[in-house]
């Protein structure tokens, strides 16, 4: 009888390890799908496929001969996902890191754009073209800086 009880204790203590380990599991799956989104603080180009995406990127006070990264964020509120193929500027100061991955409708994307104040000086205004998936949808920054 004492070896029947001792099972089954052993039993009930293994049910309740287990279910212990499937709450705290559910829990945590729960709290990470509900944690809020970190607040971005960069420039946001919502991309919609249709006709020219233009941004204004003001990237603000910058010291003379320093180099400046201004970061971007692509959402493709488009309904077919969008690559951002490559860019072109007027400008040797300005260039972009570009992810090339495909960017699903409904998702985003980050981009880095650096401008090199070196040479440069007063106020600054230029303009880069990224040409995307969707040729005749691409996304232009229309790009401002004062070089102090």
């Amino acid at each position: 009888m004492r070896r029947v009880w001792a099972i089954v204790a052993v039993v009930v203590a293994l049910l309740s390890v287990v279910a212990l380990v499937l709450i705290c599991n559910t829990n945590h799956k729960e709290s990470l799908e509900q944690a809020p989104e970190v607040e971005y603080n960069g420039i946001v180009a919502e991309y919609s496929g249709e006709g020219v995406c233009e941004v204004l990127v003001d990237i603000g006070y910058v010291k003379a001969s320093s180099t400046t990264i201004t970061n971007i964020r692509i959402i493709n509120q488009s309904a077919t996902p969008l690559v951002l193929l490559d860019y072109s500027t007027q400008c040797r100061c300005m260039w972009l890191d570009l992810n090339r991955e495909p960017i699903a409708p409904g998702d985003k994307c980050d981009i880095e754009l650096y401008f090199d104040s070196r040479g440069e000086w007063g106020s600054v205004g230029n303009f880069m073209e990224i040409t995307t998936s969707n040729e005749a949808s691409p996304i232009v920054l229309w790009i401002g800086a004062e070089i102090e």
